[in-house]
Protein backbone atom coordinates (compact mmCIF):
# COMPACT_ATOMS: atom_id res chain seq x y z
CA UNK A 1 0.00 0.00 0.00
CA UNK A 2 2.69 2.12 0.86
CA UNK A 3 4.32 1.65 -2.56
CA UNK A 4 1.38 2.80 -4.21
CA UNK A 5 0.84 5.94 -2.59
CA UNK A 6 4.30 6.74 -3.07
CA UNK A 7 4.37 6.18 -6.64
CA UNK A 8 1.19 8.36 -7.28
CA UNK A 9 2.43 11.09 -5.45
CA UNK A 10 5.48 11.23 -8.17
CA UNK A 11 3.12 10.71 -11.06
CA UNK A 12 1.12 14.06 -9.36
CA UNK A 13 4.96 15.85 -8.83
CA UNK A 14 5.67 15.16 -12.90
CA UNK A 15 5.12 18.67 -14.65
CA UNK A 16 3.97 20.54 -11.62
CA UNK A 17 5.59 23.64 -10.76
CA UNK A 18 7.91 23.28 -7.65
CA UNK A 19 9.48 26.03 -5.60
CA UNK A 20 12.54 24.90 -6.42
CA UNK A 21 11.76 25.36 -10.52
CA UNK A 22 9.75 28.77 -9.60
CA UNK A 23 13.06 29.83 -7.65
CA UNK A 24 15.04 29.37 -10.37
CA UNK A 25 12.93 30.64 -13.64
CA UNK A 26 12.94 33.74 -11.18
CA UNK A 27 16.86 34.07 -11.08
CA UNK A 28 16.99 33.43 -14.45
CA UNK A 29 14.34 35.91 -15.08
CA UNK A 30 15.90 38.54 -13.12
CA UNK A 31 19.79 38.37 -14.61
CA UNK A 32 18.16 38.47 -17.94
CA UNK A 33 16.84 41.63 -16.94
CA UNK A 34 19.76 43.10 -15.42
CA UNK A 35 21.94 41.68 -18.65
CA UNK A 36 19.55 43.69 -20.82
CA UNK A 37 19.96 46.60 -18.78
CA UNK A 38 23.95 46.40 -18.13
CA UNK A 39 25.51 44.46 -20.71
CA UNK A 40 25.09 47.98 -23.38
CA UNK A 41 26.81 49.41 -20.84
CA UNK A 42 29.69 47.77 -20.38
CA UNK A 43 29.71 46.85 -23.93
CA UNK A 44 30.24 50.72 -24.71
CA UNK A 45 33.08 51.05 -21.76
CA UNK A 46 35.46 48.83 -23.82
CA UNK A 47 34.78 50.37 -26.74
CA UNK A 48 35.76 53.33 -25.23
CA UNK A 49 38.55 51.35 -23.57
CA UNK A 50 39.41 50.42 -27.32
CA UNK A 51 39.80 54.07 -28.85
CA UNK A 52 41.81 55.31 -26.37
CA UNK A 53 44.48 52.23 -26.99
CA UNK A 54 43.84 52.58 -30.99
CA UNK A 55 44.95 56.82 -29.75
CA UNK A 56 47.99 55.25 -27.92
CA UNK A 57 49.17 54.02 -30.70
CA UNK A 58 48.88 56.85 -33.20
CA UNK A 59 50.59 58.59 -30.23
CA UNK A 60 53.92 56.90 -31.19
CA UNK A 61 54.37 58.78 -33.98
CA UNK A 62 52.02 61.69 -33.75
CA UNK A 63 53.50 63.88 -30.82
CA UNK A 64 50.12 66.30 -31.18
CA UNK A 65 48.81 65.65 -28.01
CA UNK A 66 46.42 68.48 -27.92
CA UNK A 67 45.30 66.69 -31.84
CA UNK A 68 44.94 63.65 -30.23
CA UNK A 69 43.25 64.55 -27.27
CA UNK A 70 40.62 66.55 -29.44
CA UNK A 71 40.27 63.80 -32.15
CA UNK A 72 39.84 61.02 -29.46
CA UNK A 73 37.00 62.52 -27.31
CA UNK A 74 35.11 63.00 -31.28
CA UNK A 75 35.60 59.50 -31.90
CA UNK A 76 34.38 58.66 -27.91
CA UNK A 77 31.03 60.77 -27.94
CA UNK A 78 29.87 59.07 -31.86
CA UNK A 79 30.18 55.78 -30.29
CA UNK A 80 27.06 55.51 -29.02
CA UNK A 81 23.61 57.91 -29.05
CA UNK A 82 20.94 57.93 -26.25
CA UNK A 83 17.79 60.02 -26.21
CA UNK A 84 16.93 62.88 -23.65
CA UNK A 85 13.89 63.98 -23.63
CA UNK A 86 14.37 67.85 -23.88
CA UNK A 87 12.90 70.77 -22.38
CA UNK A 88 9.92 70.94 -24.67
CA UNK A 89 9.25 67.60 -24.30
CA UNK A 90 10.96 65.92 -27.60
CA UNK A 91 13.49 63.23 -27.53
CA UNK A 92 16.96 64.61 -28.43
CA UNK A 93 19.72 62.67 -29.01
CA UNK A 94 22.82 62.92 -26.93
CA UNK A 95 26.21 61.16 -26.73
CA UNK A 96 26.06 58.32 -24.19
CA UNK A 97 29.93 59.07 -23.35
CA UNK A 98 29.76 62.92 -22.95
CA UNK A 99 33.34 63.62 -22.87
CA UNK A 100 35.01 66.73 -23.17
CA UNK A 101 38.76 67.45 -23.89
CA UNK A 102 39.39 69.53 -20.57
CA UNK A 103 37.99 65.79 -18.80
CA UNK A 104 41.38 63.95 -20.21
CA UNK A 105 44.43 63.28 -18.50
CA UNK A 106 47.04 63.20 -21.12
CA UNK A 107 50.61 63.09 -20.33
CA UNK A 108 53.75 61.55 -21.49
CA UNK A 109 56.07 60.30 -18.80
CA UNK A 110 59.71 59.06 -18.96
CA UNK A 111 60.83 56.17 -20.45
CA UNK A 112 58.71 56.59 -23.39
CA UNK A 113 55.13 55.70 -22.08
CA UNK A 114 51.74 57.61 -21.88
CA UNK A 115 49.17 57.93 -19.63
CA UNK A 116 45.30 58.41 -20.26
CA UNK A 117 42.34 58.94 -17.81
CA UNK A 118 39.47 60.27 -17.22
CA UNK A 119 35.70 59.40 -15.65
CA UNK A 120 32.45 59.76 -17.13
CA UNK A 121 29.34 59.18 -16.31
CA UNK A 122 26.90 56.84 -17.74
CA UNK A 123 23.07 56.47 -17.05
CA UNK A 124 21.55 53.03 -16.84
CA UNK A 125 18.24 52.66 -17.62
CA UNK A 126 16.04 49.99 -16.23
CA UNK A 127 13.07 49.16 -18.43
CA UNK A 128 9.77 48.48 -16.91
CA UNK A 129 10.89 50.19 -13.45
CA UNK A 130 10.75 53.58 -15.10
CA UNK A 131 13.74 54.40 -12.96
CA UNK A 132 17.73 55.47 -13.44
CA UNK A 133 21.35 54.84 -12.06
CA UNK A 134 24.06 56.83 -12.63
CA UNK A 135 27.52 55.22 -12.68
CA UNK A 136 30.60 56.07 -12.99
CA UNK A 137 32.93 54.44 -15.61
CA UNK A 138 37.22 54.90 -15.20
CA UNK A 139 39.60 54.86 -17.86
CA UNK A 140 43.03 54.78 -16.78
CA UNK A 141 45.80 53.36 -18.81
CA UNK A 142 49.05 53.64 -19.47
CA UNK A 143 50.95 52.78 -22.67
CA UNK A 144 54.54 52.28 -24.07
CA UNK A 145 54.12 55.25 -26.93
CA UNK A 146 58.28 54.12 -27.50
CA UNK A 147 59.17 53.88 -31.43
CA UNK A 148 59.93 50.06 -31.77
CA UNK A 149 63.39 49.20 -33.31
CA UNK A 150 63.32 45.74 -36.04
CA UNK A 151 67.14 46.00 -36.16
CA UNK A 152 68.77 46.99 -39.45
CA UNK A 153 66.42 46.82 -42.62
CA UNK A 154 67.20 44.37 -45.70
Amino acid sequence: MAAARETHSRIEAQGAITWVGLTLLLGVSAGAYLAWAWVPVYVTHYEVKQVVRQFGNQAVKNHDDALLVQTMVEKIRSLEQVAQTGPDGRHEPRPAVDLRPQDVTWERVEPASLHVAFDYQRQVVFPFLDRDVERVMTVDLTMDVSTPNWGTSR
